[in-house]
């Protein structure tokens, strides 16, 4: 991803994010995509992140993982875009987010 592709990825998400009910685990897994949004920022082209890193609590994973599919899903839709101020390129954005859903539904297939 280039570095305003990281960017439109993590915004997307937090939006998404932000208009969902969440737990503690998962105020944590948002602050961790803040985190690294805010790291971009600072210094382009240094944020990423292997999804293994993500605060993850083996205690509520398999709900925490649900959160983040549902995250997942909100940020592909317009209502979403619209928070963003510019119009992300849906043949670009829209692969990344099918893509980090589909290894969210791998962590959540090691967790039952």
């Amino acid at each position: 991803m280039s570095n305003q592709g990281t960017d439109c990825f993590l915004e997307l998400l937090i939006a998404a994010a932000e208009s969902l009910m969440q737990t503690k685990t998962q105020k944590e897994l948002v602050s961790f995509l803040k985190q690294q949004k805010n790291i971009n920022e600072i210094a382009p082209g240094t944020a990423g992140f292997d999804i293994g890193n993500m605060p993850w609590d083996t205690n509520s994973l398999t709900e925490d993982v649900l959160f983040m599919l549902r995250v997942t899903d909100k940020a592909q839709h317009h209502n979403t875009w619209n928070q963003l101020g510019y119009e992300p390129q849906a043949h670009i954005v829209i692969p990344w987010l099918e893509q980090f859903a589909e290894m969210l539904k791998k962590i959540a297939l090691y967790s039952i």
